[in-house]
This record gives C-alpha cells, sequence and structure tokens, in this order.
C-alpha cells in the first residue's frame, strides 16, 4: 500500500534548478500516495501546523540537497530547530543529502547540527548519503546508520544498468556553468565550439547568464536555457550527446539517461562524486584560473567512449544500495533489482 509522505522540499522555494531535477527524479523513483501526501519548505519558518501535519504522515523525507553544512540552521537554507525535529513522531529520512565543503576544510559540523543530525538519524533505519565525503562526515560524527546512495537524480531513468549513448549521435554539447567560474567558463565554451561542436548553456541560477550575451565582432553569445521547469533541460538531454562543466546535478541528469558528462569542481561535491564513480574532475575554486591545457584535456576525454568504461559497474552498485536503503526504511519504489523484470516486482514476484 503506498504510503502518505511529508516532503523536506527546497525546491518549493529554490532559486537553483537542480533541486528541480532532485525532487522530479525522487517523486519518479518513489512510489507514493500523491493525493495524502505534503510538501514542507524548509527554508521558511516552520511552525507547530506544519509538525502536525508532518505527524499524520508515515514518514518525512529529506530530498537531497546541500544541506550538512558545518552550521546546517539557516534562514533561506534550513529552518527546522532541534525541538521542530524532536516533536516530529515519524521516521525522518534523508534521501541523498549531501555536505559541501572547500579545499583545507575538514569535516565538523557544531553543536547544534550534530544534534539535529542525530535526532534524524536515530529516527529512521537508515539515512542516505549522496556522496563519499559526506559518508565520510556522519562517519566521523558518530552516525553509523548511513549508506551511500548517490543523488536520486542519477537514476532518475529507473534502469539498473547504464550504458553509454552513442557520442556521434548529436555534435550539440551541453555546458553548465556558474557565475564564480565565468573565464574558465567562456575557455571550455570556445574550446568546444573551435571542435565544431554546437555549444548550449543551462543555467541553474540567475546568475548563470553571462553566456547569452555577446559583444558584437568580440564575443559570441551562446543559447542558453533557464526555466523552473525541467522539460526544456530534459530536452536538451534528448538532443545532445552530454554535458560538461560545472553543476553537478545538471551533469547527472545527462548521465541518468546515459549521456557523456564531464565535472569541473569548486568544492567537494562533483569532486566526491567523480572520485567514487570514477570519473574525470578538475579542481578550480571559484575565480581561480584553470589552465588551458586542463580544459582541453577535459574536452579530450569528454568525447573518449573510454572515459565512462568503469561507470556501468559503480552505477550498478550504487543502484543496488539505493534498492537496500529504500526498502530497509519501507519505501515502496518503482526501481527494481538487477536479475528481477520490472513486471515481477510489479506482480511481488
Amino acid at each position: 500500500m503506498r504510503k502518505a509522505l511529508a516532503f523536506i522540499n527546497p525546491r518549493l522555494s529554490t532559486r537553483n534548478v537542480g533541486d528541480i531535477f532532485i525532487e522530479d527524479s525522487t517523486k519518479r523513483i518513489l512510489a507514493y500516495d500523491p493525493a495524502a501526501s505534503i510538501d514542507v519548505d524548509p527554508r521558511k519558518p516552520i511552525t507547530q501546523g506544519h509538525i502536525d501535519e508532518i505527524n499524520h504522515r508515515e514518514a518525512a523525507v529529506i530530498l537531497g540537497t546541500n544541506l550538512y553544512y558545518r552550521e546546517m540552521f539557516k534562514p533561506g537554507r534550513w529552518m527546522f530547530r532541534l525541538e521542530d525535529l524532536k516533536e516530529i513522531s515519524v521516521p525522518i529520512i534523508p534521501l541523498g543529502v549531501g555536505t559541501t565543503r572547500h579545499s583545507g576544510e575538514d569535516n565538523g559540523f557544531d553543536a547544534d547540527t550534530l544534534e539535529q543530525l542525530k535526532v534524524i538519524h536515530s529516527s529512521c533505519a537508515m539515512g542516505s548519503a549522496r556522496d563519499p565525503r559526506t559518508l565520510e562526515a556522519l562517519l566521523e560524527a558518530g552516525i553509523s546508520n548511513v549508506s551511500m546512495t548517490g543523488c536520486l537524480t542519477l537514476f532518475r531513468s529507473l534502469k539498473s544498468c547504464w550504458s553509454l549513448n552513442d557520442l556521434r549521435r548529436s555534435r550539440r554539447v551541453v555546458v553548465t556553468v556558474r557565475k564564480g567560474q565565468r573565464k574558465n567558463v567562456r575557455r571550455l565554451a570556445n574550446l568546444l565550439a573551435a571542435r565544431g561542436l554546437e555549444v548550449a548553456v543551462a543555467a541553474q541560477q540567475d546568475k548563470d547568464l553571462f553566456l547569452r550575451r555577446g559583444i558584437p565582432l568580440i564575443r559570441k553569445p551562446f543559447p542558453t536555457v533557464y526555466e523552473y521547469d525541467i522539460r526544456p533541460y530534459l530536452k536538451l538531454v534528448e538532443e545532445s550527446l552530454g554535458a560538461i562543466g560545472w553543476r553537478l546535478h545538471g551533469n547527472m541528469l545527462h548521465l541518468a539517461h546515459g549521456n557523456a558528462a564531464m565535472f569541473f569542481a569548486n568544492c567537494s561535491r562533483a569532486e566526491s562524486f567523480c572520485r567514487y564513480f570514477d570519473l574525470p574532475c578538475a579542481y578550480s575554486e571559484d575565480k581561480e584560473d584553470l589552465p588551458e591545457a586542463v580544459t582541453a584535456e577535459m574536452v579530450e576525454r569528454f568525447l573518449d567512449p573510454a572515459t565512462f568504461s568503469a561507470f556501468p559497474d559503480r552505477y550498478a552498485r550504487t543502484y543496488d544500495a539505493l534498492v537496500e536503503f529504500l526498502d530497509a526504511n519501507g519505501l515502496a519504489h518503482n526501481l527494481h533489482r538487477r536479475g528481477e523484470s520490472e513486471e515481477g516486482r510489479a506482480q511481488g514476484t
């Protein structure tokens, strides 16, 4: 029987399209009662009414996001207080939640965040971490009931096995951008265009729009998609050979559907993801200048199918971990174990 769930859902007041990718993928994967389920915005003040509504559901699911900062509670990011969490009587289940750490930072949490994490994880059978760095931080904090499941965006296709699409099927390449990497982004876009590739930009925030403005005879503009709607981004997935750039979830959406993806990182998010999935990653903090040779090498590896030879095995193992995690928490879903047919799962065999 499908459960009524309370989704703790940052997408409700998002300023980042990546949250829309996460919500869409999660609600595609979970089999729940949509009529009886609710969404609660963790970025806005939490009232007793919210807590009562959550307690009338069977579980509260935290949709994966960059939540586990050193200091988690912050207006506009996470507004559950410790006392709010203690009043929730149903399991609170973190689903693909991640941390963000920059070069030289350790994995520590402040006292309030650590107590919140303990309350959350003690309420559920198991929590799930988006990447190994997040898992490491939680284990160091003394939280052991956690599994590394990746982000649910990666499994949006619902397929238990992954294969690379034909890189010759299109000359279009999607570049995912962030404002702190403007010079590096322009260099990447120009290198791709010089290879005869058609560059389309997938922006996730309003400050990501700098490539759609050109300067006559000096700087070429590039067509840019920016909408709080997943459909135009899925159209890019269908029409391109893949994505390369700085947005973890924007690139992951392409990987989910068999496209190539190549990651640049400004923090632990993409770096940790790529290390686990055996994918190349070029690291540069915001406003650092990447050498052109590094960017050119990333383009070459992006266009080489051999780059993705290890990914299918890592994908399958993480898919299995996600299935085990969902089953352990009693969350019905639309995934099936490898070797089990989708028809057989639907029939309960």
